[in-house]
């Protein structure tokens, strides 16, 4: 198994098996139609940024789950001192745990967040989460805050806000909405839409995963990556 295993586990903040994408699509955070257009992306090349304010809700979870399923010949980095990830190249990952001004390992704020978004636009592959329910939220805190270009914050290309149920499901997490950022800027995915040739071949894949018992991060990125 290839390095990105290593980053997704150095990720669990909170113990225990971290959730794979199967995982997600069984706890409803994810729908199949949401998870096969994400990878669909991800195996395009696109980054991601997931958000929501309270801690605990999920956000490194979904974005760990989500980077078990890069390709298997990326390289990647975390934003840690010494890493060398400001020398990334075009089509390497790059991973910030968080952005947020803690110290903890590879959190990222201020100027540090202005260079990852300019290694995105000259095509790197950046994957974040941050406390923010919302875009704005979200573009407060990388464009306002830490001095990013609106440009540079649409190097993300994907956001990920996560809504948290109600009644008996309160507190469940799940992906209700998806923004994408494009020639016209960011928009909201339609709810509705016809999944392109692939997506269906990726909804199929992980139908076989569920059906098959394949639950693990290891067990789901071998099966992709075969």
């Amino acid at each position: 198994m290839d390095e990105v295993i290593s980053y997704v586990e150095r990720s669990n903040q909170r113990g225990g098996r971290m959730l794979s994408v199967i995982d997600l699509i069984e706890a409803g955070t994810l729908s199949l139609a949401a998870a096969s257009w994400l990878l669909y992306r991800i195996e395009a090349g696109d980054s991601w940024l997931v958000g929501a304010k309270p801690g605990g809700a999920g956000k490194t979870t979904i974005m760990s789950a989500l980077l078990a399923m890069v390709p298997g010949h990326t390289k990647i980095y975390l934003t840690n001192t010494g890493s060398g990830w400001r020398s990334a190249q075009p089509g390497d990952c790059i991973v910030s745990y968080e952005i947020s001004p803690g110290f903890y390992d590879a959190y990222l704020w201020g100027e540090d967040v202005a260079q990852l978004v300019r290694l995105g636009l000259k095509g790197c592959r950046i994957v974040s989460n941050l406390h923010a329910d919302t875009l704005e939220e979200a573009r407060e805190q990388v464009v306002h805050l830490c001095g990013a270009s609106e440009q540079g914050f649409g190097a993300f290309r994907i956001f990920l806000p996560i809504a948290n149920g109600r009644g008996f499901q309160a507190h469940k997490p799940r992906i209700d909405q998806i923004y994408l950022f494009d020639q016209g800027g960011w928009s909201l995915l339609p709810a509705r839409r016809e999944p392109c040739p692939r997506e269906v071949a990726i909804a199929d894949f992980l139908q076989a995963c569920l059906e098959t018992g394949k639950r693990t991060i290891q067990q789901v990125r071998q099966a992709w990556l075969s």
